[in-house]
């Protein structure tokens, strides 16, 4: 257990509390997915996590290796490592402050009140979504398939792939066929064909992602995506 984290099966917050924590979510469907759980909380190993105030985390947080259904932080929440959720089984992340880690990697529902600050940011299929009130910095944003909502600014080194974003200014983007990818990852990771033109000239191409699991491995990891080995490849 967390030091300063009220967990709900061991009687350490009230219902009460936690349907007031949760009226903070901007989507009403996770207000009532959260409160119908609630009511049957003693069916499922996943527990209800509240923190009044900020939260540092020394290393990684994965909600699913925590047993965690909600998390919820009345405040900034700190992960020194890596941060995931996930779509199955459902999980629920609530910053009502910033939130900064080294890597995010979300399949679940993820709501950020502030800014979200981190180095990686790598959505995972499109069951659930990610809402982020602020602005988003991040060296690598790839949204997958999952559904961002950013009320500030997306600002990045590299936004890969044609987003699922809402925002109000739509970022320039490296499409996943663009030779450039290599600029960011290994070849090993993408789909890359090697060919010549009319001219006899070498030419690249490149058709997306080859492992996306490895991608997200490496990721929670902290390993870079793109090595040196491979830098002149």
């Amino acid at each position: 257990m967390i030091a300063n984290v009220r967990s709900y099966k061991k009687n350490q917050v009230s219902r009460a509390e936690v349907i007031t924590a949760i009226s903070r979510f901007h989507n009403d469907y996770m207000i009532k997915r959260v409160t119908a759980v609630l009511d049957q909380i003693d069916d499922h190993t996943a527990d209800v996590w509240l923190v009044d105030g900020d939260l540092h985390i020394r290393g990684d947080l994965d909600l699913t290796d925590e047993s965690v259904y909600l998390l919820v932080v009345l405040g900034d929440l700190v992960v020194d490592g890596a941060y995931g959720d996930y779509d199955y089984p459902e999980s629920f992340l609530l910053v009502t402050g910033n939130m900064r880690a080294r890597d995010v990697v979300t399949g679940g529902w993820l709501e950020v009140h502030g800014d979200l600050s981190t180095d990686r940011l790598i959505g995972d299929y499109n069951d659930c979504g990610a809402h982020i009130g602020g602005d988003v910095h991040a060296q690598l944003f790839y949204s997958e398939h999952h559904h961002f909502t950013i009320g500030g600014a997306l600002i990045a080194n590299a936004v890969i792939g044609e987003p699922s974003l809402e925002i109000a200014t739509r970022p320039a983007v490296i499409d996943i066929d663009d030779p450039r990818m290599l600029e960011h990852f290994d070849r090993d990771l993408l789909r890359v064909f090697d060919d010549h033109d009319e001219n006899d000239n070498a030419i690249t191409y490149v058709d997306g992602f080859d492992d996306f699991h490895e991608l997200k491995r490496r990721v929670n990891a902290g390993l870079p995506l793109r090595t040196t080995a491979t830098r002149d490849n």
